[in-house]
């Protein structure tokens, strides 16, 4: 395992992207995100998946020097295409675009078409958190998990975050519809472990913890069995029919690994209608009720979502980003 300081890491993929004809600005997102995802612990969408960004790009499945479009508005609401730009950029424009009619109307939606991976959900979150407003968001992926009491995979694990302001640290569901995402199961694999519960099912139909096995099957387990399932249909509806793009079937019809996705962006200006000091002051009396939990035998802790971050942000910004060898030799091999 290398130990990379996190402006050597964001240097690199800013200097491949760029070699790509990615434009600088486009690029120093994208290459911020990714370093970023890695350095708070996000490994499975910050540099583990940049080659395969990459790849995409010298496809011709992400292309270069594209933004969002605006389709139609009506008062809070909107919808973009992304005509097939990056994911990060598409979503990072239109999550903004959310936030600023919230701001007019106290809450703003927009549906985005034609898009491609976001990374890590979590990101369009905080952008919403560091403006003081809460946000939903979710978008739909390629087939990857069956639906419930089927073989073959026909849902998207369609992955869905809840963020909500907090002095002492934002609270950010990041979460799929599987029990464990797709990157996780990817990390184990290469790591040499097994998951901690049942992931999904192998080739004889049976519940197993070892990702390889699902991964070879795609058949991984819906987050609580059929109210993951059912969840994943949701989003996904919600997500093609507001924006009139693709839904898991239509991004099935598409060659080529997962691109044209949509997505939907929801922010929350909650605090026109919940004076800041009074919500706080429930956001933190509720954590501290939490966190005052009994800790259970073979825990280390109570966790709530985003707890975490800034203590692994900051040993990773003391100790350098965790990266493994393979992974940081694949992207230097991808400079031009």
């Amino acid at each position: 395992m290398l130990y990379l300081p996190l402006q050597e890491v964001r240097d690199c993929l800013l200097r491949v992207l760029l070699s790509r004809g990615c434009p600088q600005n486009h690029a120093e997102t994208v290459a911020f995100e990714m370093a970023r995802n890695s350095l708070e612990g996000v490994y499975t969408h910050g540099v583990n998946r940049f080659s395969r960004l990459i790849r995409n790009i010298d496809e011709g499945i992400v292309r270069m020097g594209v933004e969002p479009v605006p389709v139609h508005t009506f008062g809070a609401i909107a919808s973009m295409d992304g005509q097939m730009g990056l994911g990060v950029v598409n979503a990072k424009i239109a999550m903004a675009h959310a936030l600023s009619l919230a701001k007019t109307h106290g809450m703003g939606m927009v549906a985005l078409r034609n898009t491609n991976h976001w990374m890590r959900a979590a990101t369009y979150g905080y952008q919403a958190c560091e403006v003081g407003m809460a946000a939903i968001c979710f978008t739909n992926t390629i087939p990857n998990m069956p639906a419930w009491g089927a073989l073959d995979a026909r849902l998207g694990n369609n992955p869905l975050v809840l963020a909500i302001p907090s002095p002492s640290g934002d609270v950010v569901l990041d979460m799929a519809a599987s029990q464990f995402s797709y990157g996780a199961l990817e990390k184990a694999r290469m790591e040499g472990r097994q998951m901690s519960v049942d992931a999904g099912y192998d080739a004889n139909g049976d519940l197993t913890r070892d990702p390889d096995a699902v991964l070879q099957t795609q058949r991984i387990l819906p987050m609580g069995y059929w109210k993951g399932a059912g969840l994943s249909i949701l989003l996904d509806l919600f997500a093609g029919c507001f924006s009139l793009g693709n839904t898991t079937l239509g991004i099935s019809r598409l060659s080529g690994e997962e691109h044209g996705l949509s997505q939907v962006f929801i922010a929350l200006d909650y605090r026109k209608i919940a004076p800041e000091a009074q919500s706080d002051a429930i956001l933190r009396e509720t954590l501290a009720y939490v966190q005052g939990s009994t800790v259970a035998p073979r825990a280390s802790e109570v966790r709530w979502p985003g707890s975490r971050l800034a203590e692994t942000r900051e040993r990773n910004l003391q100790n350098g980003i965790p990266v493994d060898e393979r992974v940081w030799a694949s992207i230097l091999a991808l400079q031009k």
